[in-house]
């Protein structure tokens, strides 16, 4: 199962796992490296995720 992917709601300095240089990362960035993801632990540096929307079966849908 691939990473989820999340999307930033301000801007953060990571360290980048593999060459260990410090990044900044703007709003808007998409994330999906679990590695930079745990970097980012205060929930306000994340844009809301919408609402999941669930499939309605056939019966439902009459």
């Amino acid at each position: 199962m691939p990473a989820a992917t999340r999307t930033l709601a301000t801007a953060v300095f990571v360290t980048d796992p593999k060459t260990r240089e410090t990044l900044l990362l703007q709003p808007g960035s998409e994330v999906s490296d679990p590695a930079i993801t745990e970097q980012i632990t205060h929930p306000d540096a994340w844009a809301p995720e919408p609402p999941r929307q669930y499939r309605r079966g056939k019966a439902e849908a009459a």
